[in-house]
This record gives structure tokens, sequence and C-alpha cells, in this order.
């Protein structure tokens, strides 16, 4: 009904939507003189735009907007065209708004820019990882605006002697965080548009799936450090299992304080779940594999019902923009379909 072609055609759509409605705006607003005429650029763009005077233009905000984060508050004047974020999830949330972050950190769960980008990030400077990133890159670059976490609070005043400096909650909602993108980027509806249609998307899925998942409960899984880790109901990812797409979490995995718990082999099976996703990835592979030779992981029903679905971990739990977000989505339409 929802396969993963399907899902991912929309979503592409979508943004394309999203990158036109915005190219047609610039075009109507290319030289006008009130404070919201200006073209935006890409935040990579060197130049400003050239009247027919033959100065040159910063490209501006509707308004100055300012932005509330963690360190208090900033007021923009005009869109950063040089924006350095500190965290692979905030690059996501740049690209589904159509724009190029100047530099980035990597993601260790990669050792590299997140595959599921592909060539979306082109050759921008690579700023270390995110627990330590290379200040001195980040000073080459001259940006005009960098984006931080609470994970940064060490380097923090390092970072506003280079640029002003947002710090944002790493586990903050992604909606909350590409609307705020919206704003500093000049592109609010765009944000608005993409939250508004993730929503559509969830809505539709979890119609789709309420039938046939009646009485069946869920859980998310990982195997590592001779364990397994149980992704709780207030883990971010398991929220769109649960949260977004209304689907149930066995006993075990109900817990509002922590997103994980450490189970062994053994009592996997009292969890009980009628289908898992399992996430995999090169740091666990051999013990995953062990784990499903043993009788006790053959006994689980999910694994008798073919009801086991391997996924990336860091796909899963390392990024959440929209892009990611909309394709694990994806992923559990193709599963659970």
């Amino acid at each position: 009904m929802y396969s993963k072609t399907k899902w991912i055609w929309t979503f592409s759509l979508l943004v394309s939507l999203v990158m036109i409605l915005g190219a047609c705006s610039d075009s109507s607003n290319k030289g006008s003189s009130n404070a919201g005429g200006g073209k935006t650029n890409q935040p990579q763009a060197q130049n400003g735009e050239s009247d027919n005077s033959g100065s040159v233009t910063e490209p501006a905000l509707a308004a100055p907007v300012t932005i509330k984060h963690l360190k208090g508050e900033l007021t923009l004047e005009s869109v950063p065209k040089k924006i350095v974020v500190l965290d692979v999830q905030y690059a996501d949330q740049m690209l589904a708004l159509g724009f190029q972050p100047a530099g980035s950190v990597i993601a260790e769960t990669d050792n590299g820019l997140p595959p599921y980008l592909g060539d979306k990030m082109g050759n921008i400077p690579l700023l270390g990882t995110y627990i330590e990133p290379n200040l001195e890159g980040i000073i080459a670059i001259e940006p005009d605006l960098i984006i931080a976490t609470e994970f940064h609070d060490d380097i923090y005043e390092d970072l506003l002697k280079i640029a002003p400096t947002i710090t944002l909650e790493r586990n903050e909602d992604w909606r909350t965080v590409l609307l705020k993108f919206g704003q500093i980027l000049n592109k609010p509806q765009e944000a608005q548009a993409l939250v508004d249609g993730y929503k559509q998307k969830i809505s539709d899925l979890k119609a789709a799936l309420a039938d046939k998942m009646k009485g069946q409960t869920v859980a998310l899984i990982r195997p590592r450090d001779e364990m397994i880790r149980l992704q709780t109901t207030s883990h971010r990812t398991s929220q769109i299992l649960y949260d977004d797409l209304g689907l149930t979490p066995p006993k075990m995995a109900v817990n509002s304080k922590d997103s994980s718990m450490m189970i062994s082999l053994e009592v996997i099976p009292e969890l009980a779940a009628d289908h898992l996703f399992l996430l995999q990835d090169e740091t666990n592979l051999e013990l995953t594999t062990e784990f499903q030779n043993t009788s006790i992981w053959k006994s689980m029903s999910a694994v008798k019902e073919n009801q086991v679905y391997e996924e990336n971990t860091a796909q899963w739990i390392g990024y959440y923009g929209p892009i990611a977000i909309n394709l694990i989505v994806d992923q559990i339409a193709e599963a659970l379909n």
C-alpha cells in the first residue's frame, strides 16, 4: 500500500515544491526596495546581489528575527551566508530547505558524512566531530553564524569569538528545530510546509496500519556490549513508532524517564514483541549474528513469524533532520505493510 518508493517519491516531490516556491518568491522580490525584497542567497555564496546602481546588497530577512536558544537570544538582520553546523542533523535541516552549510562536523557513527545525504553536501570543509570540533577549521571559513549544541558549552566562548553562535538542545524535536531554521534562512513558510507534509504522511500511514497492527506490539532493539539495548517509549526514534504512528509498545518498553535500558539475551523473550526493528552496523554485526544463532532468539514469535526488520543504526538513531526522519518512516512503512 505505502511502498518505500512511494514514500520517497512523495517526500522528494514535497521538497521540490518547496524549493520551487522559494525560487518563485526570490524572483518576484528581486530588485524590491523594501525590507523583505532582498534575494535570499545560498549560505555558501560569497557575494550579494547587485542592484541597478552597481552596488552590492546583502540578502535580507522580511524583518529582523530573534532566535531564542539555550544561551539567550540572537537577533539576525539578514540571512547568514556562511553557516557552520556542529551537528550533522543541522546539515540535514538546512538541506531540506534548499541550503548547504559552509562547513560541518562529521558523524562518528559513519566516520564521515551520512551516506543518506549522498552528494548533497558537496565538498564543504569537514570540521572534526561534534564531540571535538576543529576550531581552526571553523576560523578558516570565517562563518557568519555557528549552530552548536549543549555538548559545546565548554567551547562556547571560543565560538563566540569566531562568529555569533546559536546553541540548540541536541535532543530537541526536529520539527521545532526546522521552524527555527526557517526563521534563520528566511524560509518560514517552506519549513512549515515540510512539517505539515510530515504530519500528513504519518497520518496516512497510521490509518493504513491501524487494522493490521491492532493488538500487535512493536519494539526497537540494538545488540551491543554483550547485551541488548531496548529503546523505550522516551527515545526519539521510538516516538516515531509510538507517538507519531500510534503503534503499541511492549510493556517492558514503556518508560517515561529513561530512553533505553539494557536487557540480556535470556530476558528478551519476556519482551514478547510481535514485531522487532533490529538496529545493526559494523560495530555489532558479529554480536547480532551470535544472538541470532541461539535457540533463545529463534524461539521468539517475531523471529518465527519473520517479523524482524534489520535497519541501519546510524540512520535510525544518529540523525534527526527532516530528510532522515522521512526515510525512517519510509522504512517503517515498507516493513509493516
